[in-house]
């Protein structure tokens, strides 16, 4: 299963349209466990200074997540954009240069 970081931005305008009450205990008992697809996996709120939001989810495609946060309206309020990511970091790095992994920060 691919990761993607998915980059919710509130919508300028309000458009007026009613909105139902996102769904979130629904998606988090349907989507968030183990063997999930796709899978939300975390959330991310910034600080007060900025309204994004940001989640990471497992999913074949970026194509599942957007309908998966459609169905539970799930901040419908605003507009998601999925990218896939691959996680890595120093220990990688280093593993890859045949260098010591104990320098490593996890």
């Amino acid at each position: 299963m691919a990761l993607y970081l998915v980059v919710h931005t509130p919508v300028g305008e309000d458009d007026g349209m009613a909105r139902g009450p996102s769904r979130l205990l629904d998606l988090a008992r349907e989507h968030g466990t183990e063997g999930s697809r796709p899978r939300w996996v975390r959330t991310w709120s910034p600080d007060l200074h900025d309204d994004r939001i940001f989640t990471l989810w497992e999913a074949p495609d970026a194509d599942a997540i957007l309908v998966t946060l459609t169905t539970f309206g799930y901040l419908d309020h605003m507009e998601a954009k999925p990218l896939r990511v691959q996680e890595w970091g120093p220990a990688d790095i280093l593993a890859a240069e045949g260098g010591d992994e104990s320098l490593a920060v996890s």
